[in-house]
């Protein structure tokens, strides 16, 4: 009878589950205490196996809160967190809040008003989210874009309502209560809102409130960005959701959509670490899905890129959408509806460049989502007065649209003319189906003409290029205007040394009439700067002066914003003054297949130094000429050590992980020390450092064991550096031909090795993460050569690997064909800069 009387008494049961989070309960506690004013409440605080001052902070809090319940438990998770809370709940609802969150005041009065209101109707009420990232506020949620009034809000109707995150008040049914899958750690709340959401398939929305939910890259759902963590869940969430229903809710098929697209976004919806018929299935699991959603579902989400939508279908099935050619148009058509229309094709103009002996070449993609559908010939041509010059197409590397999938097809070409005194003109045609349909141009920021400001003339090395308003295109030789000779070298901040400044020192006396200058990004270049040697500033007033009279950028990191000193908005403002030629040297041996970046329509780099022959296979798979190839080596094997005594060391330098740091607010990559700390890649490391069998083969063997670690990871040295054995170091500056082993995971830096002839062992302890992209890359040459037995992936793995090193005196079986020529690299790289 008191239990009863307790239950109808209280309106509201405000959950908290925490994990260490000592420094944000008060004030969760304090925000709590305003969102109940003159309400019945109970607050339940979960303590999931905290081990901070949590606990203490709590004790002292509830002495003061007699409505404050408090329960401990080993540490389960979160899901299991909230489930205690559920069963000893004794509110009329369920209120969750996190304790680093917190919901702008009135909240819950106001959703309990509501909610009193609706009751019959619904068993769960949403109300307005506010996420803040870094200090700002995001933008939010396309829900609100369709959840704007009070009211409650069919789900079999409503594509874009869905609710996924824990700004919810729950009906509060007892024995009868709908508890979280403690199987899961991500998504967990999207499917507890799924499975309150089916009693009724309608949802309330209470438009007063608001939860302040504050996003972190070292939360759960942050530490787990990887399909190798996150696909088996996900897809049996789904899967258990739409298994309910002959026809699944709309709001149900707009959740997967969403979920599809920004997995895709983020370079994580396929399950990369699957191989075979086991990958193959996975995808069948992913297309299952989504042939249970409707088309319209896809092409009307609010949020998903007008192409990306395109893919979805494709993805769906290639029969979802018909594709049509008339004489005027070509058409795609979802269910009888025009969805795509177009009376022209757009040519996007990636590169225009001016080469030696006047010769104009024009590179570019033809964009139409129409070519997903599309299984017809396309041809492409170049039409001068009444010649038609058909032109090569070929798969585009932007294909990799806004993703490392290739999730479109657009076709690229090239095209090239020489200069002459009498203007040529001509224009460009696509023909689909022998029909002719005519062609625009969108011009990238970096092309030297723009139709936002208005610039449709080009001039450089003595060749004029014009667009008209029919978008023919006029060349011509024009008189050449004599120009100084500017050379600019580049590295990048963070390095102190790299092929940019080795090239400029080799090259900066050469009484040749160039005017050379290094670029300094980082201070600590100026210590190998010659005291005689021209230096500039990133970014200063000089170098904005300089970049647009240089002739060449020498550089050794090819990305935009290491070599231009404008900010992004401003490229395209800049373009038409830039007349120099890139030479990108690279600051290692190219071992990544990489198309979105590294690959002749996304790269500045006009001439590209390769050392070795899988270098140069990759660069042409992702469109470079062979002429574009200079095969002399890079500068930094000049400086390689000679050959000298092994001694009986090894040096560990395993590289650093994207998705273990983040760049800070002034542009300098800084470690997430909790998902560093939680991750297999410290783990398996920590695991192979402190394994005694690893001790006992380095004292039997009477050798040392040096670590290297990559220098944006410096931060997380004392974190490694803790074993006392005397026999494992820490440095930071290593002699290469000092070394009888070198064990990495799959860094560049193991080719100065191979050239060195030593040994080399792989141990990548995160293998799954990296095979599925977690680090922004999938295919990595060596691994596609060597047997995978031999990819050490565990402490023990390597230990092995280090065994049989000793027991046969050879590393793993890579074989690189290096480029050889009797000159030094400098030597020859100079040469042919002069020359080109």
């Amino acid at each position: 009878m008191k239990i009863k009387k307790i239950m109808n008494r209280l309106c509201v049961s405000v959950i908290i589950p925490f994990y260490n989070q000592a420094e944000y309960l008060p004030a969760c506690l304090e925000n709590v205490k305003k969102l109940v004013q003159n309400l019945s409440y109970e607050i339940l605080l979960i303590n999931d196996g905290s081990t901070d001052a949590s606990e203490a902070v709590v004790r002292k809090i509830k002495k003061k809160n007699r409505r404050i319940r408090y329960f401990y438990q080993q540490k389960t998770g979160v899901s299991s967190a909230r489930n205690v809370g559920i069963k000893n709940a004794r509110g009329r609802y369920l209120f969750f809040l996190d304790a680093d969150d917190a919901c702008m005041p009135d909240t819950i009065k106001n959703c309990v008003d509501f909610f009193n209101s609706v009751y019959e109707q619904v068993d769960l009420v949403t109300f307005p989210i506010q996420t803040l990232y870094k200090g700002k506020v995001l933008k939010p949620h396309f829900r609100y874009m369709f959840l704007k009034d009070d009211g409650v809000y069919d789900l079999d109707t409503n594509a874009f309502i869905g609710q996924s995150t824990m700004n919810i008040m729950v009906k509060n049914r007892y024995k009868e209560n709908v508890l979280f899958d403690e199987t899961m750690n991500f998504s967990e709340d999207q499917k507890y809102c799924c499975d309150i959401l089916d009693r009724t398939h309608k949802i309330g929305f209470c438009s007063s409130g608001k939860y302040i939910y504050h996003r972190s890259d070292e939360s759960s759902s942050g530490r787990l960005s990887g399909a190798c963590f996150v696909y088996e869940q996900c897809m049996k969430m789904f899967e258990t959701v739409f298994g309910r229903y002959e026809y699944v809710p709309m709001a149900f098929q707009g959740l997967y959509v969403n979920d599809l697209y920004w997995k895709l976004e983020s370079n994580m919806l396929f399950p990369y670490h699957y191989e075979g018929k086991e990958f193959e299935r996975s995808i069948l699991r992913m297309k299952n899905l989504l042939q249970k959603c409707y088309n319209s579902v896809i092409l009307d989400h609010p949020e998903i890129d007008f192409f990306e939508k395109f893919y979805l279908l494709k993805l769906k099935g290639e029969a979802c959408l018909y594709p049509q050619v008339d004489l005027k148009h070509i058409r795609l058509y979802s269910e009888g509806n025009i969805v795509l229309e177009q009376k022209d094709m757009e040519l996007v103009i990636t590169k225009l460049t001016i080469k030696k002996e006047r010769r104009v070449q024009i590179q570019g993609f033809l964009k139409s989502v129409f070519f997903q559908f599309y299984k017809g010939s396309v041809r492409f041509y170049a039409v001068h007065k009444e010649k038609r010059t058909e032109l090569e197409l070929f798969p585009s590397t932007h294909n990799y649209y806004l993703s490392h999938e290739p999730t479109q097809k657009f076709w690229a070409c090239i095209f090239e003319t020489a200069a002459g005194s009498t203007p040529y003109d001509f224009h460009f045609e696509t023909e689909l189906d022998g029909k002719i349909f005519p062609v625009t141009y969108y011009f990238m920021p970096l092309v030297p003409m723009s139709h936002k400001l208005g610039i449709y003339h080009y001039e450089n090395r003595g060749v004029s290029v014009d667009i008209n308003r029919n978008n023919e295109i006029s060349i011509a030789a024009v008189p050449a205007s004599w120009e100084k000779r500017i050379w600019l070298y580049y590295d990048c901040a963070g390095v102190p040394c790299d092929n940019g400044l080795l090239q400029f020192i080799h090259d900066y006396q050469k009484h040749d009439g160039v005017e050379r200058y290094y670029v300094i990004s980082d201070e600590r270049q100026r210590d190998y700067i010659p005291k005689d040697g021209n230096r500039i500033r990133f970014g200063s007033n000089e170098h904005k002066d300089l970049i647009v009279q240089a002739e060449k950028v020498i550089t050794a990191f090819i990305e935009e914003n290491n070599i231009l000193p404008f900010k992004e908005e401003e490229y395209e403002q800049y373009s038409n003054k830039f007349k120099f030629e890139t030479i990108y040297l690279q600051h290692g041996v190219l071992h990544i297949d990489m198309p979105w970046k590294y690959s002749s329509e996304r790269m500045m780099a006009d001439k590209i130094v390769v050392s070795a022959k899988h270098e140069a296979e990759l660069f042409k798979k992702n469109g470079y000429k062979e002429t574009a190839l200079w095969k002399t080596g890079m500068p930094r094997f000049d400086k390689l050590p000679p050959f000298s005594d092994r001694l009986k060391k090894i040096l560990f330098a395993p590289s650093w992980r994207a998705y273990l740091a983040r760049m800070n607010e002034v542009g300098e990559w800084e470690v997430l020390k909790n998902k560093f700390l939680t991750s297999s890649y410290y783990q398996g490391i920590k695991s192979f450092l402190y394994d005694e069998k690893l001790i006992q083969i380095l004292r039997a063997r009477g050798y040392e064991l040096d670590i290297k670690l990559h220098p944006i990871f410096s931060e997380v040295v004392p974190l490694i550096s803790d074993k006392k054995d005397g026999r494992i170091h820490i440095v930071e500056n290593v002699r290469e031909a000092e070394y009888s082993l070198f064990i990495t995971d799959f860094s560049s830096y193991m080719f100065d090795f191979i050239k060195l002839s030593i040994p080399v062992l792989s141990f990548i302890p995160d293998y799954d993460e990296i095979r599925c992209g977690m680090n922004g890359y999938r295919k990595i040459d060596f691994l596609d050569k060597v047997d995978n037995r031999y990819v050490a992936k565990s402490a023990g793995d390597i230990i092995e690997n280090i065994q049989q090193y000793f027991a046969a005196g050879r590393g793993m079986d890579y074989r690189v064909d290096f480029y050889h020529t009797d000159t030094p690299s400098m030597d020859k790289i100079y040469e042919m800069m002069i020359h080109s």
